[in-house]
């Protein structure tokens, strides 16, 4: 599936969310179940990316012989979460990425090809918010 779009959501009192509707189908595995992980992302964004497509961006780290383990890699794979849906599809954010992103209560969901993004709403205005849309179209060919 291929993630667009952005929608504004809130996280409850209880620290949890829910991945908005038009994202959770594209989370969803073969078999109807969700399998999905959250991992930190750039500009201390947290991504969420379904498990296959997780697995397959990282499939160049397992290939990494024990004397070649770099930091770079052992950063990325330290910040990766297995979401825990509870039976109303609830799922509290891992607390360190919590962190780190800077979550309060107001957050954005962002579709990002195959990858969701999470944002604390004010963090995500700010980096937003001298984005040149025009430019930005012309540089991407579109």
């Amino acid at each position: 599936m291929f993630f667009r779009g952005a929608v504004e959501h809130q996280l409850d009192d209880k620290n949890r969310l829910r991945i908005p509707s038009k994202f959770k189908k594209g989370l969803t595995g073969e078999h109807g179940e969700k399998t999905y992980s959250f991992m930190l992302g750039h500009n201390k964004c947290i991504c969420v990316m379904e498990d296959e497509a997780l697995d397959e961006a990282l499939a160049t780290l397992g290939d990494e012989g024990i004397s070649e383990s770099s930091q770079d890699s052992t950063a990325v794979l330290s910040f990766i979460f297995p979401a825990e849906e509870d039976a109303q599809g609830r799922v509290m954010l891992p607390a360190l990425l919590k962190k780190i992103a800077g979550i309060k209560k107001d957050i954005i969901t962002v579709g990002h090809g195959n990858r969701l993004e999470i944002w604390a709403a004010d963090r995500y205005q700010d980096y937003m918010q001298n984005v040149d849309y025009d430019a930005a179209l012309k540089r991407l060919g579109l």
